[in-house]
């Protein structure tokens, strides 16, 4: 066996150079500084520096307001996003399903227990692919044990769903796989340190401009294009609650680039 071999999972130099994941966080004695590099910025500041000509006016009308005031005028001008957020956690000390799939006896007491999912939702033998639990839906996922996540068409439904949900319980150190470096570990290095995701989606075909939008993107906002460019998904990794201020100006900001105009 190499001598960058995880003796919890198995996962090796070549398997994290190939995939660039961790089987658990033991894999951290031998990755960690590599892991370290992929972590995303939880620095997310967003204002009317980035914008230029007829839009900078709007936009800085609109970063006055305050944070109720945004959401109720965004969920007015309903621009055609649908927003997700999620949060990915492991259990404390367990191999990622990656390496070893989902451990089904372990993780129905887990939730039942110490999430206090209702014990309707886990009759089955397996575990349901969807699990209700507070205002959305946990998922046990194939890169890590658990995934929440909350989808809606409306911003001040998505932070409602978001308050009203137990997700203190999801910040507990002891349940989950935490460094007091990284934050919370997850497979993808890129998805951890608060282990939560933030995103929009709207077709591509309500772009002002036809084709690829030259609009200036901020550099810790991420996008992918999906359906064979059909969607765009902008996202932010390691998203705080704090931080809603500067995502509401970063989604009027976007909502300027669509059709139609307001």
């Amino acid at each position: 066996m190499s001598l960058e071999t995880c003796l919890h999972c198995g996962t090796d130099r070549s398997i994290w150079n190939e995939r660039g994941k961790i089987g658990c966080i033991h894999c951290l004695k031998l990755f960690r500084k590599e892991y370290r590099t992929h972590l995303r910025s939880e620095n997310i500041d967003f204002s009317s520096r980035y914008l230029k000509g007829p839009e900078f006016d709007k936009f800085a009308r609109f970063e006055s307001l305050s944070e109720p005031e945004k959401i109720r005028e965004l969920d007015q001008i309903a621009p055609p996003f649908t927003f997700r957020f999620r949060i990915s956690r492991n259990l404390s000390g367990r191999i990622y399903p990656a390496t070893s799939g989902v451990p089904t006896q372990i993780l129905k007491p887990f939730l039942l227990e110490r999430m206090e999912v209702d014990p309707a939702h886990l009759r089955t033998k397996d575990l349901p692919t969807r699990i209700p639990w507070g205002e959305g839906n946990l998922f046990s996922g194939d890169e890590d044990h658990l995934r929440w996540e909350i989808l809606s068409s409306s911003l001040g439904e998505l932070f409602r769903r978001i308050e009203n949900s137990p997700l203190e319980k999801m910040e507990n150190r002891i349940f989950f796989d935490f460094d007091e470096e990284l934050g919370y570990v997850t497979s993808c290095p890129t998805n951890a340190g608060l282990g939560t995701k933030i995103s929009l989606k709207f077709s591509t075909k309500i772009w002002k401009k036809e084709g690829v939008p030259t609009f200036k993107v901020p550099g810790f906002l991420e996008f992918y294009l999906e359906n064979s460019s059909e969607f765009a998904v902008f996202y932010l990794k390691n998203f705080a609650y704090s931080q809603k201020n500067s995502f509401l100006n970063l989604v009027y900001y976007l909502a300027l680039q669509v059709e139609p105009g307001f």
